[in-house]
């Protein structure tokens, strides 16, 4: 058993890759000292279960919102039906929210609306707001100057270095996935060797983006680990050290005891 806990910041257990051995995979990440695990939301339709799942397991917590990379499928009245159900159960942050600007997302009016009203539940409600941006690192932080009071995540951090520092100032954590451990990740693996320790998170967004050990298999939280040793070969601090300031950073921006 490893010696430090770590927490997973960006998981999607609640996805059907799971279904058939969910109860497997927690067991793998408890082994790998994954103790506290966050699951954000992609749509209306997952609510219900990730809710259900974190019932379940005190050590999973949830996060409710609208993913932009689905976006044809949200309605107009998806927003009422968040704040509605964020004040009948607790959660610990609005999101995944965000703007994906790839090709094939080419409805940006429609991602920006989401996004806004999005931003804006989560100031109203003094919750923290775990962001997807690709491509549209810069309009994000544009937003976020607006709602200066608001804190959160940018989940499998892709801007630059340079973006990275103004996000940081305004209060928000550079987490970092499975995705750095790839040769061609220089870019990544460089802002990450710079960055603050004190702004940094570290998550697997599983099933999703495995790292380079575990290259097209589905990825699970008991690799949180790989992206760790990854880190830890491109900064001065131990592992220890990078593991404990990380499941500080989720704790302390999660409100997690």
């Amino acid at each position: 058993m490893p010696t430090f806990s770590l927490i997973d910041s960006h998981c999607h257990l609640d996805f059907i890759n799971f279904d058939k051995d969910r109860d497997a995979v927690l067991e793998r990440a408890k082994k790998n000292g994954i103790n506290n695990i966050i699951i954000p939301a992609v749509s209306v339709n997952n609510w219900q279960k990730i809710q259900a799942l974190c019932n379940q397991h005190p050590n999973l917590h949830p996060c409710y919102g609208l993913h932009p990379y689905w976006v044809e499928q949200h309605k107009e009245a998806d927003i009422k039906k968040l704040e509605a159900f964020i004040n009948e159960t607790s959660c610990i942050a609005i999101g995944e929210c965000g703007l994906d600007y790839r090709p094939e997302q080419a409805n940006k009016e429609k991602q920006q609306y989401f996004f806004e009203a999005q931003l804006n539940i989560a100031q109203q409600n003094n919750l923290p707001i775990v962001i997807h941006a690709v491509n549209a690192t810069e309009e994000v932080i544009k937003q976020l100057r607006k709602r200066p009071d608001l804190r959160g995540m940018i989940h499998s951090y892709s801007g630059s270095y340079e973006q990275a520092l103004q996000l940081i100032k305004m209060g928000f954590y550079i987490s970092i996935s499975g995705a750095i451990s790839y040769k061609h990740a220089k870019k990544l693996q460089q802002l990450s060797s710079k960055l603050p320790l004190t702004s940094l998170l570290i998550e697997t967004d599983a099933p999703d983006q495995p790292d380079s050990t575990h290259h097209r298999q589905r990825n699970e939280p008991a690799y949180l680990t790989e992206t760790l040793d990854a880190l830890t070969k491109l900064r001065s601090e131990e592992k220890e050290k990078i593991a404990l300031q990380t499941t500080v950073n989720a704790k302390t921006l999660f409100r997690i005891d």
